[in-house]
């Protein structure tokens, strides 16, 4: 698959071990954005409307809870496997991969780490999941 060749191409010049995970992470994550993300990027830039069907397929995969423990349905890695998703996602559409970081670092991993314990098994499952779309709002004085 073209993919493949890509992927060679980039662990050739620039490997780093970041650990076995970490590196599945990437692989999956980066055949994914390539064969699912890409074809849509052009037109989502267009449109600027980002393509809703992916959201689900984020969460089924374990994206959108990267960071957040297992027990509200998250993956429970770290902050690099984060990075290295959103980094992957990019080479897709960087617009996308905006989205994807705002959702599961800048809302998901807001209530992880600030909620209490009843919102966080209230919310954070579905949110992972791909079910629930999140944001956050912000305003000037």
């Amino acid at each position: 698959m073209a993919h493949e060749k890509e992927i060679r191409m980039f662990t050739n010049s620039m490997n780093f071990d970041l650990g076995e995970d970490v590196n599945a992470v990437r692989e999956m994550v980066h055949a994914f954005a390539q064969e699912r993300i890409k074809p849509l990027a052009e037109q989502a830039d267009k449109t600027n409307e980002f393509p809703n069907e992916l959201w689900k397929e984020f969460g089924e995969l374990g994206l959108l809870g990267v960071t957040t423990s297992e027990e509200y349905g998250g993956s429970d890695m770290s902050y690099l496997a984060h990075v290295v998703i959103v980094e992957e996602i990019a080479r897709a559409s960087a617009s996308i991969s905006l989205s994807y970081g705002a959702h599961s670092n800048l809302c998901v991993n807001q209530i992880r780490r600030n909620a209490t314990e009843e919102q966080k098994q209230k919310y954070l499952p579905g949110i992972v999941a791909g079910k629930e779309l999140w944001c956050q709002g912000y305003s000037e004085p």
